[in-house]
Order: structure tokens, then C-alpha cells, then sequence
């Protein structure tokens, strides 16, 4: 069936110009569980610079184990805008470095991820921004990118408690011009699926929290 879910997160809110993004998903699963088809929409506003990304995705879920696992397949395309806005410039809005970025076209790029999965243990690893790592179009390095991505996580479950899931992640990335970066993260589920909490705490010496709640199954 249907899914659809949104997201706004603000970091760094006492910098002026500091990022704040936001996001739409859509996602449709077949009902024999091995074909899914998703759109996303992802805005993102980082001090002069403002990003837009429209971006479709397929997946493909081999069953394994008479299907209590699954090996699943992910590829995505789709277009993104960058541009500058002119009225949060602090300089000379005349440099035509400025005007040369506006001027660029519509940006095509992809993704492709695969995973294992089971009831607890899933494994991951992605290579995003497919299109720098085939062809290096340096025009476009505004801020360091991802460049993979490889993640394990491993979820205990006691659906009688009013803590139901307890998920420790541990996820490894590599970034263009930056060092590589560790991610160690604890995804908790309270009372079924009704109130949600995690914590991620990066090698970069920051720390990511998060609640949420499911409003309807």
C-alpha cells in the first residue's frame, strides 16, 4: 500500500544562515512485498545557498529463507536546482561568479543502495551522487558531499514491554574533501509504535536527537 511522510530539521539554529531543510515522500509497495516505487521532494536552505531535488526511486526485494529475509535492490534519479539567493548576500551582489552559478542548468544525478535484512539484522551500503563518482564534475562542489555510505543495525524486540524496540545502528561514511565519518545511533520504540525516540552521536563531535510518533498504521 500507501505511505507518505514529511520532515523539517533545523541544526545550528543560533548561526545566522544556518541549514534548515525540509522534506515529502511518497512510497508504494506491491502486495507481494518485492516491488516498491517512491517519489520525494527535498528543499534545503543553507545561507546563501538555496537547494531543490525532485528525485523517483525503484526497488527490487529478492525473498530469501522462504522469506524471512530479504536482499533489497534501490535505484533512484532525478533533478536538482541549486541557486543563490541574492537577498542574503553580504558583499558584492555584482560578481558575476554569483550570476554564472544562476545561470547553471537543471543538475540530473542518481543513487543506488542494497541491503540485507531480517526480522532483526540489517545491513546496508549506498553510493549516493552516482554521477560525481563516474564523471567528476568539479563545477558543481558547493559543500562536501557523500560519496558512500555502509551502516549495520541490529533491533531487539519485546512487543509485551512498554519498551518495544531497542535498535543500535552503527553506519561508517566517506565525504569529498573531509574526513570519513562514524555515526553510532540508538532507535527506540515505546508502547508499540507510539512514541519513537533516537540519538545519533557522530565522530564530528555532534549529536543528532529525534522523537516522533505514528499517527495511523
Amino acid at each position: 500500500g500507501w505511505e507518505a511522510n514529511a520532515a523539517y530539521k533545523a541544526q545550528w539554529t543560533a548561526v545566522d544562515g544556518a541549514p534548515s531543510m525540509q522534506a515529502i515522500t511518497a512510497t508504494y509497495g506491491s502486495k507481494n512485498n518485492k516491488v516498491g516505487a517512491g517519489l520525494s521532494f527535498y528543499n534545503e536552505s543553507s545561507g546563501i545557498i538555496q537547494r531543490t531535488n525532485i528525485k523517483g526511486t525503484y526497488a527490487y526485494h529478492l525473498p530469501l529463507n522462504s522469506g524471512s529475509s530479504y536482499l533489497d535492490f534501490g535505484l533512484s534519479a532525478g533533478l536538482m536546482n541549486e541557486w543563490i539567493d541574492f537577498s542574503q548576500i553580504r558583499g558584492d551582489q555584482g560578481d558575476m561568479s554569483l550570476s554564472n552559478f544562476n545561470q547553471r542548468k537543471l543538475y540530473l544525478d542518481g543513487d543506488f543502495g542494497i541491503a540485507f535484512r531480517n526480522e532483526h539484522l540489517v545491513i546496508q551500503a549506498a553510493l549516493p551522487n552516482m554521477k560525481r563518482l563516474f564523471d567528476r564534475d568539479l563545477v558543481r562542489t558547493v559543500v562536501d558531499r557523500s560519496t558512500y555510505f555502509g551502516g549495520v543495525s541490529y533491533k531487539f524486540i519485546n512487543p509485551n514491554g512498554v519498551l518495544s524496540v531497542i535498535e543500535p545502528k552503527l553506519t561508517y561514511r566517506g565525504i569529498d574533501n573531509y574526513r570519513d565519518i562514524v555515526d553510532l545511533g540508538l532507535n527506540t520504540q515505546m508502547w508499540g509504535n507510539k512514541l519513537l525516540l533516537s540519538s545519533i552521536y557522530h565522530s564530528t563531535n555532534s549529536v543528532t536527537v529525534g522523537v516522533g510518533t505514528t499517527y495511523q498504521n
